[in-house]
């Protein structure tokens, strides 16, 4: 089965879609996680952008992924989300394995 993505599906473009994953996380999650480069997925009804929502520290950078945002492509609408309970452990999982680097950053 072969199947083309229409560009008439996706309205927004991958900015904007980064820049609505961002208010999105700004809104409700705590600080130090930001929105990662999208990606199109296209579903039978619809085409969505998967933004990962990334952990972050100044002068280390991206320290890992602890989640995913579903921006609708042809609209700014959030249509889904790694639940907030996984990506807040997620990313204390990822801060104890990588603590050594980002305390090293800051000393």
């Amino acid at each position: 089965m072969s199947v083309a993505l229409r560009k008439e599906e996706i309205k927004i473009s991958y900015r904007r879609a980064m820049a609505t994953a961002n208010r999105f996380i700004m809104k409700n999650l705590p600080d130090r996680l930001s929105a990662g480069l999208p990606k199109s997925i296209c579903f039978p009804t619809r085409t969505v952008w998967i933004v990962p929502v990334l952990l972050t520290y100044p002068k280390v950078g991206i320290v890992g992924e602890v989640g995913m945002i579903a921006i609708e492509a042809g609209r700014e609408n959030v249509v889904g989300w790694t639940p907030f309970s996984e990506v807040e452990a997620l990313a204390r999982q990822l801060y104890q394995e990588k603590k050594n680097e980002i305390e090293i950053a800051f000393s």
